[in-house]
């Protein structure tokens, strides 16, 4: 419902006369692109011709993230390898041993 209400203000503002005044583009969501510019691109409607978007990836510190990315998978390829052992200790148990 808020989705759809914020489409609708953006659309009913857009529209108005005065709308300078009632809208705003909104990068990721709107713009409001002049005849010239639509000419300007050879009449393409694509909405990423004309949106502005967000590089939300400037803000990540690569190497924090990659650091931690290291240490979980770490812990799983740990993991992994114990639940491995515990498994074969199983089945060899019951006399159906896996060799590798």
């Amino acid at each position: 419902q808020d989705d759809r209400d914020k489409v609708t203000s953006t659309f009913h503002a857009w529209q108005q006369v005065g709308k300078d005044e009632t809208y705003k583009d909104i990068p990721e969501f709107c713009y409001s692109a002049t005849k010239k510019e639509i000419a300007e691109k050879g009449y393409n409607l694509v909405p990423s011709r004309y949106i502005e978007f967000v590089n939300r990836d400037e803000t990540v510190d690569f190497d924090t993230s990659m650091k931690t990315l290291q240490k979980e998978l770490g812990d799983l390829f740990r993991q992994e390898e114990e639940s491995k052992k515990e498994l074969l200790g199983v089945f060899k148990e019951m006399r159906y041993e896996i060799k590798l």
